[in-house]
């Protein structure tokens, strides 16, 4: 079974620069696991619960980090610690306006965890 949460907007206060931490800017989080498939979903520890990623997710982006490389990590980590049973986790977090000048784009990290 795979699950997806697409399109996380969070406003946070990631990055190097004190304007950074001090303004926030727009994120975007996308997580995808992968568990290995029962007969029947009945229960919810049969499932990845999404709404404990999505609180997992949301619990990090609300501490602010020098490096959106260090929230992903910090992100993935505690879902490997959630879903022990997990084949596959990736976590994707995109900054909508990095600070670069001349820049019209994003930067996104992608950070991944194959069992």
């Amino acid at each position: 079974m795979i699950v997806e949460l697409n399109n996380l907007k969070f406003y946070a206060y990631h990055g190097l620069y004190d304007f950074e931490r001090e303004k926030g800017g727009e994120f975007i989080v996308d997580v995808k696991i992968e568990a290995p498939d029962h007969d029947a979903y009945l229960k919810l520890e049969h499932l990845i619960n999404y709404e404990e990623v999505y609180r997992i997710v949301n619990q990090q982006m609300q501490v602010p980090k020098d490096f959106i490389e260090e929230v992903a990590r910090l992100i993935l980590n505690d879902l490997k610690l959630c879903f022990f049973d997990a084949q596959l986790i990736e976590v994707k977090l995109t900054k909508c306006a990095p600070p670069i000048p001349g820049m019209n784009g994003s930067a996104t990290v992608t950070t991944r965890y194959i069992k």
